[in-house]
């Protein structure tokens, strides 16, 4: 019915106005009839009026002539000392000012109409009565990253309110306090007691019916309104949440027993170097339980880690570190969120380098004669300790003999040796020939015993006498001399300087292949070549 009131008072000031148009547009006003009721009025005017009412002006420059203008003026001048509006007739005033007080009274009636038909716009869309909406929040009931700002948005359909304000906290808090305390009055009184409400005003952009506003931070969950007017929406909750993430990462290494190094614990630490083979051990601190956790490095490899779904904490257990890899940490929470910044982790096997072996002296091959000592020194050096070290020595057709300088050593230390070969006590003859090497023990990566041999060099054994004499007169020159004896020794010569090429070029063959099975390019290109 208050639809159709104020429909009708529409239509019917629509109306009027349209009328009240047309009669304004149609009428033309009768001068001479103007001038005959002023005169019964004010008969001293009608010479005056009616001279004036006759004037035209002249045709081709619509101007009137002084005598004209002068008439006219004359008239305009006694209708401002004369109220000649007391030639109409008091019926008639009555009439308009009763109609002017009427077209105000239908202007207020529509006013209250409207307003009557807002106020019940505004109770249809907030009790849901099939009625239109009335204002749309966003975002609503909504999940929100903890400490993120989150914007606020009010739309309102049909009339829009001159302000608009949020509100945090406030009443609905004490609903959720009693829902979760039960009974207890004074844990629920403390939580309502506890909630501050705050407020902020939202802007409005020109003549759009939006209005806007923004929360700082959103640290915890909660609710809010929207208050405009005496009216407000219902609460709205907003429940933070948080991505997985890591928050600190402590190793612990244990090493090979042969590295003979206590097992080592590191805090926060997410780059491990260690000696291949060691066993690593993570623990990872996170900021929430999460499902899923697992290391996967660049070429698709993955480490699974063990989590538990009450606890904030994955966990890396008996790893071997047997190479270096690079590895990106992934993490799944129980609603499927992932962890937004990958933490990355370096493992960096260190190899269980071979002992490093120097002969000081002698330095290379040597001539020397069957009573001569050959004495020895040199240094070896392990990054993780020795277990043995020596010397062995071969007279040629005869078996090897080894003897041990020395047993363990220290972890990255240079250890100095020396030995004495005596030629006497061995017995050798002339043209016989002697070779060495040095050798050391360590373990390897397999925790076996690994040998790693020094380059071999050679004594030959010369006669203990040799004369030498000033050449005679008439004597064949020491050149042509060793031309004509080239066929004897020059050959034997070439012969034992191959002898020992062979031996040398086999010791390496075996130095390369030992402690493997495996049998490298290297190897199959050089063998035939030897043979």
């Amino acid at each position: 019915p208050v639809a159709v009131v104020v429909v009708g008072f529409v239509l019917g000031g629509v109306l009027v106005t349209v009328a009240a148009w047309w009669r304004a547009r149609q009428w033309r006003p009768d001068y001479r009839e103007i001038a005959r009721r002023i005169k019964q009025q004010h008969p001293e005017l009608h010479a005056l009026l009616v001279t004036a009412i006759e004037q035209q002006p002249d045709a081709e420059t619509g101007q009137f002539n002084f005598l004209q203008q002068r008439v006219i003026d004359e008239a305009i001048s006694e209708s401002r000392k004369h109220p000649w509006l007391d030639a109409v007739s008091t019926r008639s005033i009555v009439g308009i000012e009763a109609a002017q007080v009427g077209a105000l009274a239908m202007c207020f009636v529509a006013l209250i109409a409207l307003d009557q038909a807002g106020v019940r716009t505004t109770h249809v869309a907030r009790h849901g009565h099939g009625g239109p909406t009335e204002v749309n929040v966003t975002p609503g009931d909504a999940s929100v990253e903890r400490g993120m700002p989150l914007v606020v948005m009010a739309k309102f359909s049909g009339a829009v309110p001159s302000e608009a304000m949020l509100v945090i906290g406030g009443s609905s808090r004490r609903e959720e306090a009693q829902t979760s305390l039960g009974k207890d009055q004074s844990l629920l009184t403390s939580a309502a007691t506890n909630e501050v409400e705050r407020r902020y005003p939202l802007s409005r952009n020109l003549a759009d019916p939006v209005f806007g506003g923004s929360i700082p931070e959103v640290g915890s969950n909660l609710t809010y309104h929207i208050e405009y007017g005496k009216e407000r929406t219902r609460d709205f909750k907003l429940t933070v949440f948080d991505y997985p993430a890591l928050q600190r990462a402590d190793a612990r290494v244990k090493f090979p027993e042969y590295t003979q190094q206590p097992e080592k614990s590191i805090e926060d630490t997410r780059r491990i170097s260690a000696v291949e083979g060691s066993t690593l051990d993570y623990t990872l601190a996170l900021n929430k339980p999460v499902a899923r956790a697992q290391l996967r490095s660049k070429d698709g490899a993955v480490l699974p880690l063990r989590v538990e779904t009450n606890l904030p904490v994955a966990r890396l257990e008996g790893f071997t570190l047997a190479q270096s890899g690079t590895y990106d940490l992934q993490l799944v929470d129980a609603d499927g969120r992932t962890n937004k910044v990958a933490s990355q982790f370096v493992f960096k096997a260190l190899t269980n380098r071979a002992p490093e072996l120097k002969l000081v002296t002698p330095k290379g091959d040597q001539r020397v004669s069957a009573l001569q000592e050959i004495s020895y020194q040199g240094e070896v050096w392990d990054d993780f300790g020795l277990r043995d070290y020596g010397i062995t020595y071969t007279v040629a057709g005869q078996e090897p003999k080894s003897f041990s300088l020395g047993t363990t050593t220290t972890a990255n230390a240079k250890t100095n040796f020396q030995f004495m070969l005596k030629l006497e006590d061995l017995g050798v003859a002339p043209d016989a020939l002697v070779s060495w090497f040095i050798w050391a023990d360590d373990v390897g990566p397999d925790g076996q015993v690994r040998r790693t041999s020094g380059d071999m060099y050679f004594a030959e054994v010369r006669p203990f006498d040799e004369i030498f004499r000033e050449a005679q007169a008439g004597e064949t020159p020491p050149g042509e001399q060793e031309q004509q004896e080239g066929q004897q020794g020059g050959e034997s010569a070439k012969l034992a300087e191959l002898q020992k090429q062979v031996i040398n070029a086999t010791w390496k063959l075996q130095r390369a292949s030992s402690g493997t099975n495996a049998v490298t390019a290297q190897y199959k290109k050089d063998a035939p070549v030897v043979l």
